[in-house]
């Protein structure tokens, strides 16, 4: 049966009726009038109480209080308290997630604590085509003579690349950021560990997304983006975890070297002490290294608040019945343009957005979003919709796709306007 517009917006009234979607599409701002956004995996929709939360920092925080703002704010307090509201969603305790510098920054120093606690095996495994920065970040530790880097190409050389018993952590993207192919993290996570390997895992294309189960599969150490789909806001703080079982291997091996991969005030055990010698806290905050980012912590307020209220399940089952559509109308209206799906059509292997094949990506892409229609494309031939579950509509996709095959049909992304570089 064609999936008409009319077919579109019944799937919404449905789905909103049955799991209160509309709600939560209400605490968000709308974008330009017309525009449609599918960029949800490059930076995710802005909570509508961001700018108030933000102008109450600027002007009650920092124009009235200034240091007592310290004290009479939750500032010290968010980095912890922000982990807390998004940890559902990433299937994790309360007390396992925290909320703070980047995630580059954040591969680090878990790369870093994966060696110390897995001494002195010295070998990280990387995927050879992940997202550069996750590979530079390992190579810099590498190069800096703390480990050795080796690479594989898929996710079934893992047994070879495990076998020598020299491998102290595996660090793997959960869902590819061109392809959108997810990872099993269940299988892998126990693959890992069985391997005498810690398992680290970068979220940045789930999270907010697809529902994750953090501690449930056996992840060891994770980290991801906070300003893709969990809406934190431009160059929001990323976030970490650690599995509470890894608490006291950690924790161990700190003592014996004293030193994590950064030390800073706020990582302190008793960070008011001011002692000359420092003692890494005994949980998550270890990896807290120097002040919060209250401005930012300001804007990434606003969305957590609202993944506090996100039912998981839900979430996945929206995502899929989104998605699921999207291919189908891509399927429907624009067979025969050179558009091939990159993502699988099966939905538990794919992560946030919705990946298509196409000989001129980069110019296709802009084309779009000249006729309204905001998403990306990747290097060489990655054209990407990321589609938000709380924000995205199914009468939004449909649009969308008759505007790509408008756009399609009269050849409009081939003018030279489309050809120059795109972020």
């Amino acid at each position: 049966m064609p999936l008409d517009r009319t077919a579109c917006d019944e799937l919404d009234r449905s789905a909103d009726r049955l799991d209160g979607f509309d709600a939560l599409r209400a605490r968000f701002a709308p974008g330009a009038p017309g525009a449609l956004y599918f960029d949800a995996n490059s930076i995710g929709p802005m909570p509508h109480d961001a700018p108030e939360r933000m102008r109450r920092v600027l002007d009650e925080g920092w124009r009235l209080a200034r240091r007592r703002g310290w004290n009479d704010f939750d500032w010290l307090e968010q980095p912890r308290s922000l982990g807390a509201a998004i940890a559902p969603v990433l299937g994790a305790g309360p007390d396992d997630v925290l909320v703070a510098d980047s995630t580059s920054v954040n591969l680090y120093k878990l790369l870093r604590t994966a060696l110390a606690a897995r001494a002195p095996r010295k070998v990280i495994v990387v995927e050879r085509d992940v997202f550069p920065s996750n590979r530079y970040v390992a190579e810099g530790i590498a190069q800096a003579g703390m480990a050795t880097l080796r690479l594989i190409d898929r996710p079934d050389d893992l047994a070879a690349a495990l076998a020598p018993g020299d491998v102290a952590v595996v660090s793997l993207s959960h869902v590819d950021y061109r392809s959108s192919e997810r990872l099993d993290m269940s299988v892998l996570s126990a693959q890992i560990r069985a391997g005498g390997a810690l398992s680290l895992w970068d979220l940045s294309h789930s999270v907010g997304a697809v529902a994750i189960h953090l501690q449930a599969d056996g992840a060891d150490l994770a980290t991801g983006c906070g300003y893709k789909y969990l809406s934190g806001g431009p160059g929001a703080p990323s976030f970490i975890y650690l599995n509470p079982r890894l608490r006291e291997t950690v924790n161990s091996r700190l003592r014996e070297t004293a030193w994590p991969a950064l030390c800073g005030w706020m990582g302190h055990a008793d960070t008011f002490a001011f002692e000359p010698g420092y003692r890494p806290a005994p949980d998550v905050s270890q990896f807290q290294v120097g002040t919060p980012p209250v401005l930012a912590n300001a804007a990434f307020s606003a969305a957590a608040e609202i993944w506090r209220d996100v039912d998981a399940a839900a979430l996945t089952a929206r995502h899929r019945s989104l998605t699921d559509t999207l291919i189908a109308l891509l399927d429907e209206h624009c067979e025969g343009f050179g558009l091939h799906l990159a993502s699988s059509r099966d939905h538990a292997r794919r992560g946030g957005h919705v990946a298509l094949r196409f000989e001129g990506a980069a110019a296709l892409a802009q084309a779009l979003v000249a006729a309204g229609v905001v998403l990306s494309a990747r290097k060489p031939d990655s054209l990407r919709f990321g589609v938000h579950p709380l924000t995205t509509t199914h009468g939004d996709l449909h649009e969308a796709v008759q505007r790509l095959q408008t756009v399609l049909q009269t050849a409009a992304w081939r003018e030279p306007r489309f050809a120059g570089a795109s972020v």
